[in-house]
Order: structure tokens, then sequence, then C-alpha cells
């Protein structure tokens, strides 16, 4: 129980907004991005800048209250909104400063991709920063962040290169190589578990705002023969050439296996690298083309647009084999469902040459993930889609070594989260115990105190 004089005080120190049940605003700044979560915080901070983090962190210890942070509000375990505990609200810290000369961006943690991209892109310049537009940076940086152009410069957290935390404490502190390089180590890929990150500073490179990408769709029939073409193809392709392959349903409601392709190479040689993709099967639909960057990372928006319900489940792949590339095409084609796919996302490249132990990402050997999807909008359709999802992903977790944090699941067990960190937890744990000894961040792909 909170004293009203304790929240009113509360309330009177920030500069952003405190919102409770039944309060105006309170209903929209409560929900995340999937739909399946209807969850009430008894208290939804919404920060102005790092002073209310401070004092919203500050609040929730003291009181004892389960914290969830939203930065985009993208989590898709729903684990950025809580019940009965306090919301801290991220959203409308939205400040991004590029810096040309020193190829340098600073945002704050409520920016979402898609202006992070504009923003650079006038200049020339791009960070890996993810796949779909509405995503926000902050989550998807702290577990790792791939994307189109990650496979030519890197992870997203390997293109962090300082940031400002407010740790458990309260205190604010700054990480960069220099300046508390162990906290700086942890955020790249150790997800939220050691601070609310109120900046970060990314490295940029020059980069043409026109690529050469898009869709190319086969009919299901062809699903198995492009399938494994493309096992050997996503191996040798080059660090410019990105491609991720889905066993999906189409819009008129035919199931059909799409690759998206993204070239960021020169123009001149995408075609060359593209066309075995065009000669293995006949396409139904060809749109890959010479297209503006943001365009293409705007393009999965409205397939996972705002309120959908979604459930996932995922793991790290050192090659598409052929078995298993009929496993699920045998999985899908035993489902009546059209809203569940499966993804295979593309690895590899400069992703792959960083150490295991150079961050807190471990897996840097896996050369794809497999996703495992269900999404629905009737919720009549819930319960069957993750059951579909489940058994698929109980059929095929053997296949399958550590996953991307980011794509925990609510029912994911703790023996998964420690071992997709790999020969890093220790030095985790280590971490955990000196930012945040008492676990006030767990809302995550939590690494557990041992203090």
């Amino acid at each position: 129980m909170l004293r009203a004089s304790d929240v009113e005080d509360f309330r009177a120190a920030l500069r952003g907004q405190l919102f409770f049940p039944g309060q105006d605003g309170y209903d929209e700044a409560r929900r995340i991005w999937n739909g399946a979560f209807d969850r009430r915080p008894a208290l939804i901070a919404r920060c102005a800048g790092a002073a209310d983090v401070i004092r919203a962190v500050d609040f929730a210890r003291a009181h004892d209250l389960l914290v969830a942070v939203r930065g985009g509000g993208h989590s898709l375990s729903g684990q950025s909104v809580c019940d009965g505990g306090l919301m801290i609200d991220l959203s409308r810290m939205r400040g991004i400063r590029v810096d040309v000369a020193a190829r340098r961006a600073r945002a704050e943690p409520g920016v979402l991709l898609g202006e992070l991209d504009r923003e650079t892109l006038a200049f020339g310049l791009a960070t890996p920063a993810g796949t779909v537009s509405h995503t926000g940076i902050a989550g998807l940086t702290l577990g790792g962040g791939f994307g189109r152009i990650a496979r030519k410069y890197g992870l997203t957290c390997d293109n962090l290169v300082a940031a400002d935390v407010v740790t458990a404490d309260g205190r604010l502190v700054h990480a960069t190589e220099d300046e508390n390089p162990d906290l700086l180590w942890g955020l790249k890929g150790g997800g939220g578990n050691f601070g609310i990150v109120t900046s970060f500073e990314y490295r940029l490179h020059r980069v043409d705002p026109i690529m050469y990408g898009g869709p190319i769709l086969y009919p299901f029939a062809a699903a198995s023969r492009v399938l494994k073409f493309f096992a050997d193809f996503a191996l040798d392709a080059p660090d410019e050439m990105n491609a991720d392959a889905a066993l999906t349903t189409a819009p008129n409601g035919e199931r059909v296996l799409a690759i998206e392709t993204c070239y960021c190479g020169p123009l001149a040689e995408a075609e060359r690298h593209i066309e075995p993709l065009r000669r293995v099967a006949k396409p139904l639909q060809d749109l890959a083309a010479p297209t503006p960057y943001v365009e293409l990372q705007a393009s999965l928006d409205e397939a996972y647009h705002h309120g959908i319900k979604a459930y996932e489940r995922s793991g790290f792949l050192r090659r598409i084999e052929p078995t298993l590339a009929d496993e699920v095409i045998e999985h899908l084609s035993e489902s009546d469902l059209s809203t569940t796919q499966v993804l295979f996302v593309h690895h590899g490249g400069a992703i792959a040459r960083v150490g295991p132990d150079a961050t807190a990402f471990w897996h840097r050997d896996a050369r794809h993930s497999m996703l495992i999807q269900g999404h629905w909008d009737d919720p009549a359709q819930g319960e069957a889609v993750m059951e579909w999802a489940r058994s698929t992903w109980a059929a095929l977790e053997s296949r399958t070594n550590g996953f991307y944090v980011n794509t925990i699941a609510e029912d994911d067990p703790q023996r998964r989260v420690r071992g997709t960190y790999g020969g890093n937890y220790p030095r985790l744990v280590a971490l955990k115990n000196a930012y945040d000894p008492t676990n006030l961040f767990r809302r995550n792909a939590n690494i557990e105190p041992t203090v």
C-alpha cells in the first residue's frame, strides 16, 4: 500500500506525468505493441528526462515496487508493462542528435527505429537497427539488435559506443570504453538487467539511402526446394546481402515462402547477387528493386502492427539442415491456422567476426535465428495459435542452441536464459551483483544476482 501523500510528492517532483488507474491517459499509456497483454500498473511515470527516471527508480526502490520499463513498448513477452507495480515510461524521451563529422548519433530511449533512420540518412549515414520501423531502439540495442545491414556493420549493440544509465541505486552512470567499460560491455546484449539507459550513442556508417531489396515470393509447393537452396545461398552470401526467409501466408490467404532481401553494396552489383534467388524457382511475385532504405525498414510495419497479439519461440541455428526444412514445412502444412509462420533470420558476416566474449552477446557462430511465430487479432484464436507454436517448438527445439533474448517468451524457463548467455554468464552475474544486487530490474531475460 502506498500513502497518498507519498504518491503526491512523487507526482510533484516529476517534470513528466504520473498516471493512475481511471485517470485520463492511463489506458493509452499502459498499452504496448503486443496486444496479448492487458496489464494494469498501479502507477505509470511518463518521464521527461533522466532526472525523472532517477526519481522513479528511487520511488520504486523506497516502496519495494515491481518495476517495468517501457521504451518503444515493443516487448514481445509483455515485460515492459506489469500488474500492480510501477511502469517507468520512456516513450516521450525522443531526442536525436547526429554528429556528422564524428559519425555518431545520440538518441534517447523512446526513439523508434524509423525516427533514428530518418535523422541519420539525411546525412547519408546509418547504424544497423532492426527490421520494423516502429520498434524502439532501447530494447533492440540492449538485447543485441539484428537488422538489414547488420551483416555488413555488426549488431546494433556492436555499434554502441557510449550510454548514460540510471542504476538501481539511483545514480546516473556514463559508460564508455574508458569509463565504466564493464557496464558498456554488459549493455551490449545483456538485456535491461543493469539499469535504465537514458541516452544511447551509436557509431554511424556511410550508406547509400537507396538500396536494392524487397520480398520475393514463391509458391508453397516449391518451398522445400527453395528453402534448401536458400540454406546454402545464405551461408555463401557477401556481407552486403541480407536475406530472411519466411514460410508465411500471403494477403490472399495462400501459403507462400517469402525471401526478404536487402543489398547494401553498390546498386550496380545487386542484381548479380540476387539473381540466384530468381532462378531457383519461378516467383509468384518479385518486388526486389532499388528502394529507399527507410521504405525497406517500414515494409513489415503493417504485418506487425500495434495491437496485434503475438506469441513466439525462437532459437539459433548453425545452418538450415535439409531435414529441418522438411520438418518445418510439414508442421505448417498440418496447420489450418493462417496466422502461423516460421522465419529464418540471416546472421553471419560482420556479426560472426566479433568474439563471443567481446560483448555480452555470446552466440556469434549462429548463422540464423529460427522463429516460430503466431499472430492473431481475434481473441478466440489465441489458445489454438499458441498451442501450435508450443508444439512445433517442442518438436524443433533440439535443433537449436541458445536464442535471441529480445524474442524471449513469457513461459521460457530460466535455464534457457542462462544457456543463451553461454560463457559470458558468470561475468554478467558479477555485473548484476555490482549494479542491481536486489534485482530491481528483473522483467527481462533475467540474470539473477547471487549476493
